[in-house]
């Protein structure tokens, strides 16, 4: 049953009186316990729905020839939780009192397929995987980490872990496609284990899509948890080497890469990030696969289309993380062989909330940002990472952009991790509209 939060005006499901509030039960009498059964059975063409208002069950009958989307919005409750205990869990490394949201973990299959969440498979019943052959459920996003059982089963403190070749079996046999990534760990699932997962997963091509190898994030708050070690530049070149001859493999076997190393190992191996191409189709762009090169691509390509300009005038704050300062520092230099007269000060916010190790730009927090920003001449105006907030347009410590613009007495604004948005902002930020 699911609960409808938001009906679209003009809708199929306006126009036959569906409102906020109603309860589907269900579609063409299969009974709906989630989105995956909602998305599934609405796809029919005659539809008799199901519902209960004030407590009375009632039913309306459509016809949706073009089987377009109904416009209804629900409220998602029944979120899988996970049932590991990875020695690795960021939730493990959050402080305390912070929002209850951030310490929910989830699993669960229906976010995976809409949101591009990450499951281990672990959480899936017989029937749960019965299903996501019968909806098709496909591409999945899988965490696999390992395909040693006993490894896998060390990692996930779960015994149900070691059965992961088995389920990419059952999946690959019906053509369910999937993108794995596996979160490595200094001398634990590195170097000689890390070939022979890779090696074992290379056999599911082509349902295999992706692997993307990203390191481990180790925030300061691991008291009472089992000891990792950050990767050093030298691990990071090693790295950066040993999934290159994988690439070079699979170009000869498969024609793609299938590998791929987070933009973040190059930066800690002080490595170029490869040409935009090199990433073939960003299929793990979301896990800091290629990001930064489809951005540079977007930045430059945009602004090669613009005029060189000597009369605009003014000074900026670009906010950004440890890790992409050098890459961001190189863009202002191009950009302003364009526009020499807009001075842009790139400034590295060193992420203390969450320790020095943590150099990623999404887990920046507002307080580091305003004492990061307060003994600085800033300009007209500050840009911030928009991936470093949430819906609320607040940083993960709870502070809002707004309350970071008070306390700078400067105008903030997000930018979105698209390079012409980045171009747009240096150019037009301030302005009304």
């Amino acid at each position: 049953m699911l609960r409808v939060s938001k009906v679209a005006e003009k809708s199929l499901a306006h126009k036959c009186g569906i409102v906020e509030g109603d309860m589907i039960l269900s579609i063409n009498g299969n009974k709906i316990n989630d989105l995956l059964d909602y998305m599934y059975y609405s796809k029919d063409e005659s539809l008799v729905i199901e519902y209960i208002r004030d407590g009375n069950i009632q039913k309306i009958g459509l016809i949706n020839r073009k089987v377009k989307p109904l416009g209804m919005e629900f409220e998602y409750e029944n979120v899988k939780r996970c049932t590991n205990k990875c020695i690795f869990c960021f939730i493990d490394q959050l402080p305390k009192g912070m929002r209850d949201t951030l310490y929910v973990k989830d699993d669960d299959t229906v976010l995976s397929v809409l949101s591009g969440n990450y499951i281990t498979l672990t959480n899936l019943t017989t029937e749960d995987f019965e299903r996501i052959v019968k909806f098709h459920l496909s591409p999945l996003k899988i965490s696999v980490h390992t395909t040693d059982p006993q490894l896998r089963k060390f990692i996930l403190k779960n015994p149900k872990a070691s059965l992961i070749l088995k389920q990419l079996e059952y999946l690959s046999s019906h053509n369910i496609e999937f993108d794995v990534q596996i979160v490595l760990m200094k001398n634990i699932n590195d170097k000689d284990n890390l070939d022979r997962t890779i090696s074992s997963l290379a056999n599911f091509y082509p349902n295999l899509r992706s692997i993307a190898v990203v390191p481990v994030g180790l925030t300061k708050y691991r008291e009472g948890l089992f000891e990792l070690e950050p990767f050093s530049k030298e691990d990071a070149k090693e790295v950066l080497w040993q999934i290159s001859k994988w690439q070079k493999e699979f170009e000869r076997r498969f024609g793609t890469k299938l590998v791929f190393a987070s933009d973040e190992f190059y930066v800690k191996a002080e490595e170029k990030i490869p040409d935009y191409r090199f990433y073939e189709e960003f299929r793990q762009i979301e896990n800091g696969v290629g990001l930064l090169a489809l951005f540079k691509k977007q930045f430059l390509s945009s602004l090669k289309k613009l005029k060189p300009n000597v009369k605009l005038k003014k000074r900026i704050t670009l906010v950004t993380s440890v890790a992409a300062y050098k890459f961001m520092k190189e863009l202002i230099e191009t950009f302003n062989q364009k526009y020499p007269n807009i001075k842009v000060d790139v400034v590295a916010i060193v992420n203390n909330f969450f320790g020095e190790n943590v150099t990623v730009a999404g887990l920046l927090t507002g307080q580091d940002i305003i004492s990061q920003l307060n003994c600085r001449e800033l300009g007209d105006y500050v840009l911030v990472p928009a991936c470093a907030l949430n819906h609320e347009n607040k940083f993960l410590d709870d502070v809002h952009i707004d309350d970071v613009a008070k306390e700078i007495k400067k105008p903030v604004y997000p930018v979105q991790n698209h390079g012409r948005k980045l171009l747009y902002y240096l150019l037009k930020g301030g302005e009304k509209n």
